[in-house]
C-alpha cells in the first residue's frame, strides 16, 4: 500500500484544540555524569504486553537521552526502522540494550524487564523491591497498568511512566499541575486525547450514536473521557466489554479474536453510525480489515484512538495525538532532570502534542465518506492502493 505525505496546515491546529501548550525545560541541564561511586545508573523497564507503539515510543526516549548526552552517540543497537522492519517488542529491545555499551553513564540491568501480561506478578514485585536502590536506580514504565503496578509497590527509587491514558484518573499521580503526590513518581500527561479526537471526528461527519468495544481496564482505553465526550458533544454511547484474558499462545489468540468478531457482529446490530477502535482491542494488523469490514459493509466509519499503522491496514482515520518523537524528548528530559537530582514528583508532566491526520482513502471510498479537497490537503498521510494523487 502506497503512502502520500502532505504538510498539514495551521487550520487543523485550530480544529484540534483551542489551547496548545507544552511544559518544557528552559534551564540548561548539568552535564551527564556517573553515580558518586563512578558506576553507571541502572534502569529497569515494565510494560504490559507486546505492542509496537510502545517499542517506537521507547526508542524515542532513548534517542532523547542520546541527544542529552546520557547515551553515547551512535551506541544504540537499533533504530526506529529496525523496530518497524523486525516488529521488535520492547522485550527484544531491552535484551539488546543490556548487551550494548551505551557509554559511561547509564545501562539497563540484566533480568529487569517485565511484561505484566506474561510474567508472574509476584516475581516482578520481588525482583523490583529487592533490587531497588542497590541494583536498579530508575524504573521506566509504559502505559496505565504498568504505571499503576509499579507506583503501588512504593519503591524508594524514581519511576517514570509514559503513554498512560489518564495518569490522574488511574491513580499513578494525584495531579498533573500541582505535583504528583509522590516524590518518586512522574508520569507524562497528554490532556484528554479521546475527548479532542472525538470532537474532531464529529466535526467532520456528525454521528448520533458511537460504538466502542473495550478490552480489559476501561481507564486504559480512556472510557471516562469517551463518556465525557458523549455528554459534551451530544451523542449516544453503546459500549461492550471484553474481560482481560490470556492472549499469548496461538490458540489463546484465535479464541480471543473469535470473541472480538462476535462482539463486532453484535455491535453491527445496534443503531450506531460510527465506531471508535480503542487501544489494545485488535493488535494483529492482518485481522483489521476483515474484522472492520463488518462495519464498512453497513457504511459505518471506524475511527481510531491510537497507532497510525492501523490506518494503513484498514481503519478509516486517525487524528493522532501523540507526537512520539517530541514526547520521547519530553520524557528523556524528565529522566535527565531526575538523574541530576530533581525530585520526580515535582517535575512538570503535561505535554500537549500537535495533531497529525492519517486517512485510508480506500475505506473512505468504500463507505462513501464525505471528503473535501480542504480536508485532504491537511492530511499528513493518505493510504491508498490505487493512486498516490489522493
Amino acid at each position: 500500500m502506497k503512502r502520500v505525505s502532505i504538510f498539514f496546515t495551521a487550520g487543523v491546529l485550530l480544529l484540534w484544540f483551542a489551547c496548545v501548550f507544552s511544559v518544557c525545560a528552559e534551564d540548561e541541564e548539568p552535564a551527564p555524569h556517573t553515580k558518586p561511586d563512578g558506576s553507571k545508573y541502572r534502569f529497569s523497564y515494565v510494560d504490559y504486553d507486546e505492542y509496537l507503539p510502545a517499542s517506537r515510543s521507547l526508542y524515542y526516549i532513548l534517542a532523547g537521552l542520546e541527544e542529552n548526552g546520557w547515551i553515547s552517540e551512535g551506541s544504540l543497537p537499533f533504530d526506529v526502522k529496525d523496530i518497524d522492519a523486525m516488529n521488535m517488542s520492547t522485550r527484544e529491545m531491552y535484551a539488546a540494550l543490556v548487551e550494548a555499551d551505551l557509554g559511561p553513564y547509564i545501562e539497563f540491568a540484566e533480568d529487569a524487564f517485565y511484561y505484566l501480561a506474561y510474567d508472574d506478578r509476584e516475581n516482578i514485585e520481588e525482583g523490583l523491591t529487592s533490587r531497588a536502590g542497590s541494583d536498579i536506580d530508575l524504573v521506566i514504565t509504559f502505559g496505565t497498568s504498568a504505571g499503576v503496578f509499579v507506583k503501588e509497590l512504593g519503591l524508594s527509587i524514581p519511576m517514570v511512566d509514559f503513554s498512560a491514558t489518564d495518569p490522574v484518573a488511574s491513580g499513578i499521580i494525584e495531579s498533573s499541575t500541582e505535583g504528583s503526590g509522590n516524590p518518586y513518581v512522574w508520569a507524562q500527561v497528554e490532556p484528554s486525547v479521546p475527548l479532542r479526537q472525538l470532537k474532531y471526528y464529529h466535526s467532520l461527519c456528525p454521528f448520533d450514536s458511537l460504538g466502542i468495544i473495550v478490552y480489559g481496564d476501561e481507564t486504559i482505553s480512556g472510557v471516562p473521557d469517551i463518556v465525557t465526550a458523549s455528554e459534551n458533544i451530544g451523542f449516544k454511547l453503546t459500549k461492550y466489554n471484553i474481560e482481560e484474558q490470556p492472549r499469548e499462545t496461538p490458540e489463546e489468540l484465535e479464541k480471543y479474536y473469535e470473541l472480538v468478531e462476535s462482539k463486532i457482529e453484535k455491535m453491527c446490530t445496534e443503531d450506531i453510525d460510527a465506531f471508535y477502535l480503542t487501544a489494545d482491542l485488535i493488535n494483529d494488523l492482518d485481522r483489521l480489515w476483515p474484522l472492520l469490514d463488518h462495519f464498512y459493509d453497513l457504511g459505518i466509519p471506524v475511527y481510531l484512538e491510537d497507532d497510525p499503522t492501523c490506518v494503513e491496514y484498514g481503519v478509516l482515520m486517525l487524528i493522532c495525538a501523540s507526537d512520539i518523537e517530541n514526547v520521547g524528548r519530553f520524557v528523556a528530559d524528565a529522566v535527565s532532570k531526575i538523574l541530576n537530582g530533581a525530585e520526580a514528583g515535582s517535575l512538570p508532566c503535561i505535554y500537549t502534542s500537535a495533531p497529525s491526520i492519517y486517512l485510508n482513502y480506500d475505506v473512505a471510498k468504500k463507505i462513501n465518506y464525505p471528503l473535501t479537497f480542504e480536508f485532504l490537503s491537511v492530511c499528513d498521510t493518505i493510504y491508498t492502493r490505487e493512486s498516490t494523487d489522493a
